[in-house]
C-alpha cells in the first residue's frame, strides 16, 4: 500500500468497513497523511492510498464521530470484500481489526 495525495480534497459517499486502528496509528505505520476535507454530512479528515493492483482506498474520520477507529472507503468497481481482503493482506492488519459497514454487491445479470 502506497500513500496518495488528495487532490481535490473531497470525501467519498459510502464506507465499506471500519478499522479499529486510529488515524494516528495509520499515519505512523503506513505514512498516510490525513487532511481536512469537504463532506456532505460533517467536517472530516481523509487519507488515501493505492493498493498494489492500483485500487484506490480512503481512510476517513468524521470530526464529530465518537466511535474509535477510521472508516475504509473504496474508489473502484470491485467487490468490497475483495478490496478489504487485499488491504488486510498488504498492511498486515487482521480481521479482528475490521467491522463491515456495507453488504456484498449483487452479481451483475
Amino acid at each position: 500500500m502506497e500513500p496518495v495525495d488528495i487532490d481535490p480534497p473531497r470525501g467519498p459517499l459510502e464506507p465499506v468497513a471500519r478499522l479499529t486502528v486510529d488515524k494516528m496509528e495509520l499515519e505512523r505505520r503506513f505514512g498516510l497523511r490525513f487532511v481536512p476535507v469537504e463532506n456532505d454530512l460533517a467536517p472530516a479528515v481523509l487519507a488515501r492510498a493505492r493498493l498494489s493492483d492500483g485500487t484506490l482506498v480512503g481512510f476517513a474520520r468524521l470530526l464529530h464521530d465518537t466511535a474509535s477507529g477510521v472508516e475504509v472507503w473504496q474508489y473502484a468497481e470491485r467487490e468490497p470484500r475483495d478490496v478489504l481482503i487485499q488491504l488486510l493482506d498488504e498492511t498486515g492488519l487482521t480481521h479482528e481489526q475490521v467491522a463491515w459497514l456495507c453488504a456484498p454487491r449483487s452479481p451483475s445479470p
